[in-house]
């Protein structure tokens, strides 16, 4: 072949490969990037589609939200798409939340398998719906998650800036195969409610190189949640990292298989937590890892809280039926900032039980720290500081 028809060849299978690719810009749908025009028709136009289109097998279309300021009232983008790869979502502007949504969720994806968001920032406005709860007495709307991705398996998002949402920033709910990586979640640490990642009735969750700051947990695994890797995530301000609260209704499934590996908790309320209510209903908390975790000035560092119970409602004698075994703390350094550094608090109708210290150095104002157990069982090897109480 001459190098003329060689290049001819190279063109017309790159123009090829171009064309594989169909994008849909909400601007060529109508939506304005001037933060004030809502959007929503627009947004929801370019979704279906992006999701109507089929494409050469293994395409992916694209939904593009180019650089600017929307105003997005409310969306639901719902599956399943032609495409079997899924719909890629790029952003590369900010998505603004109005000041109120009647709803308890802002941004909805559900049955979007393959579902792949990319960049951007999603910013929740949530100020005003703080200072509303915060004044008793006042008629507030529901708070509203900034995005809510359910039933929808092989989903990754990455490099998305979540701000300032009314409630929970992102939601994982009953999905299998999700990443999400190199995600900035940030609200003050007065804002109430504002959870960042929670993951419930889920399998195979990876959250990878998150830096997550708000008024409430970092992360949180609820009932039903299982194979989730959580791994160089910084946290704080926040609650730390929780499973729970567990146990709160009948018939919750349990929590299994959770690795917490390579962390960083600075400021945080709690570092490590498992919690449950002080209620009889049955559960169980099993195959738990924390490890290579680093804690500055955080309150209550390891603790296990199996008497959850706001209001002392329904919690008879406080005794949690959620059996909680095989939990694993290894490596896990840092500053207490309060005397007790590790508090097993378990309950004394389902006792805690092999649970296992390994290389634990905690201190309190540079003096040795306490710990704590009641109802636990397990052992501790190499250095432990503060001095098991298994």
């Amino acid at each position: 072949m001459s190098g003329v028809a060689l290049s001819l060849a190279v063109l017309a299978a790159v123009l090829v490969a171009a064309a594989a690719v169909a994008e849909y810009s909400v601007v060529d749908y109508g939506a304005r990037p001037d933060g004030g025009s809502d959007s929503a028709g627009a947004f929801l136009a370019a979704w279906y589609a992006a999701c109507g289109h089929a494409g050469r097998p293994g395409s992916r279309p694209v939904m593009r939200v180019p650089a600017g300021r929307f105003l997005l009232s409310r969306a639901y983008f719902k599956g399943p798409c032609r495409s079997a790869a899924g719909v890629v979502v790029a952003i590369d502007g900010t998505v603004l939340a109005p000041l109120a949504v009647d709803s308890t969720a802002w941004i909805m994806f559900h049955y979007a398998d393959g579902l792949a968001i990319r960049g951007g920032t999603l910013d929740g406005q949530g100020r005003a719906h703080w200072a509303c709860k915060a004044d008793a007495g006042r008629d507030c709307p529901p708070g509203t998650t900034t995005l809510d991705i359910s039933q929808s398996n092989g989903v990754s998002v990455k490099r998305v800036t979540l701000l300032d949402s009314k409630n929970v920033h992102m939601s994982i709910y009953d999905c299998r195969g999700v990443t999400v990586q190199s995600v900035r979640i940030v609200a003050p640490a007065d804002s109430p409610n504002t959870d960042g990642i929670h993951v419930q009735l889920s399998s195979r969750v990876r959250i990878l190189s998150a830096t997550i700051g708000t008024g409430d947990d970092c992360v949180s695994m609820g009932p039903g949640t299982s194979d989730v890797l959580i791994r160089n995530i910084r946290c704080g301000p926040g609650h730390g990292i929780s499973i729970g609260s567990l146990g709160g209704e009948a018939g919750e499934e349990g929590v299994r298989n959770v690795t917490v590996e390579r962390a960083a908790l600075t400021g945080t309320q709690n570092g490590l937590r498992i919690k449950t209510w002080g209620k009889p209903n049955p559960g169980s908390v099993t195959g738990v890892t924390f490890s290579r975790v680093t804690m500055r000035g955080v309150h209550n560092p390891i603790v296990v809280d199996q008497n959850y119970c706001p209001g002392d409602v329904k919690c008879p004698g406080k005794s949690s039926g959620v059996q909680i075994s095989d939990v694993s703390y290894e490596d896990i350094e840092g500053t207490s900032a309060t005397p007790v550094a590790v508090r097993f608090d378990c309950s004394g109708s389902n006792p805690c039980t092999g649970f296992r210290l390994s290389n634990i150095s905690l201190t309190y104002r540079d003096r040795t720290a306490r710990s704590l157990c009641r109802n636990a069982d397990g052992s501790a090897t190499g250095v432990v500081s503060p001095q098991s109480c298994l």
